[in-house]
């Protein structure tokens, strides 16, 4: 027996981990920030999370990306902000192209019917 053989130990062979599912994220995008969604209607949005960088009645260009079970976009808009409670802000879109529309649309239905599901 040799002096250094308490230091030899049998490792098992290790599973390499799963990859962390990824989780899904819908937020808007306004100077730097992301807010996640709690509502998404072809009227506009509302956000929490909010940090009161922007006022009621200001406009202001954001990017809007939804990544989850009802959908999966992104698109650019100009809005102007209603409403602000607590850490919560609503906004309106000011100019949205038709086909943007459409898709908005179609996601509040999708929404609409998952959370149909889920109550029951």
């Amino acid at each position: 027996m040799g002096l250094f053989d308490f230091l030899k130990v049998s490792v098992a062979d290790k599973k390499a981990a799963k990859p962390a599912a990824r989780m899904p994220v819908s937020v808007i995008q306004c100077d730097g920030k992301s807010y996640p969604i709690v509502s998404l209607t072809p009227k506009g949005f509302v956000a929490r999370g909010f940090d009161g960088s922007l006022v009621v009645g200001q406009n202001a260009k954001v990017s809007v990306r939804v990544d989850d079970a009802a959908g999966k976009f992104t698109f650019n808009a100009t809005v102007s902000v209603v409403e602000i409670k607590g850490d919560s802000v609503g906004a309106t879109w000011s100019i949205l192209p038709t086909e943007v529309d459409a898709v908005i649309r179609q996601y509040a239905q999708n929404r609409k019917k998952q959370d149909g599901k889920g109550a029951r």
